[in-house]
């Protein structure tokens, strides 16, 4: 649904890329309970949903900013922070194997600011004009600090853990001086 999704946002067809962004929302929320439900998880889903979710929302931060319907540099903040985390990511896993991150509440938070911003936009680019003047701001703002917030807390978690590996002994235990001698 990302692709026909964007293709109706970047030609200024807002209705259609309404209804797919709220049925891709619907259907992810269905897919993870159902997958829960059934005790039916897997690595695999667990890696693609949300890179799924991420191509998701990024693509429409690119397009609704090079249409001037949400603030540009807003965009380029929200790509950049999912960029750098991908980086980051890549770079542990390929260095030490397995990586694991769990999103923070902030972090959930930003995605679900980011998700209500890109609806909140698309209905006012479509329909709603007045949400401009009325939400858009507040709600730009919100993504903003939180995109910044959690993103600087990734980045925090990721230079203590690394701390706390590179300052183990073989053994895995930590010299009794923190690794500071």
């Amino acid at each position: 649904m990302v692709a026909p999704m964007l293709w109706c946002v970047a030609h200024g067809v807002y209705g259609p890329a309404v209804a797919l962004f709220v049925l891709a929302g619907v259907t992810d929320a269905l897919d993870g309970a159902l997958a829960r439900r059934l005790n039916a998880r897997s690595a695999l889903g667990a890696a693609l949903d949300p890179v799924a979710d991420k191509a998701l929302v990024s693509g429409a931060f690119i397009v609704l900013g090079s249409q001037a319907v949400l603030p540009l540099a807003l965009a380029i903040l929200v790509v950049g922070r999912d960029l750098a985390i991908l980086a980051g990511a890549v770079i542990v896993r390929l260095r030490w194997g397995a990586f694991a991150p769990r999103p923070s509440r902030l972090s959930k938070l930003n995605t679900a600011a980011q998700i209500l911003l890109v609806a909140v936009a698309m209905l006012e680019a479509w329909r709603l004009p007045w949400l401009g003047d009325a939400i858009t701001p507040a709600l730009a703002l919100v993504v903003a600090i939180t995109t910044t917030g959690s993103g600087l807390g990734y980045a925090w978690t990721a230079w203590h853990r690394l701390r706390e590996r590179r300052n183990r002994r073989p053994g895995g235990v930590a010299p009794p001086d923190g690794g500071r001698a």
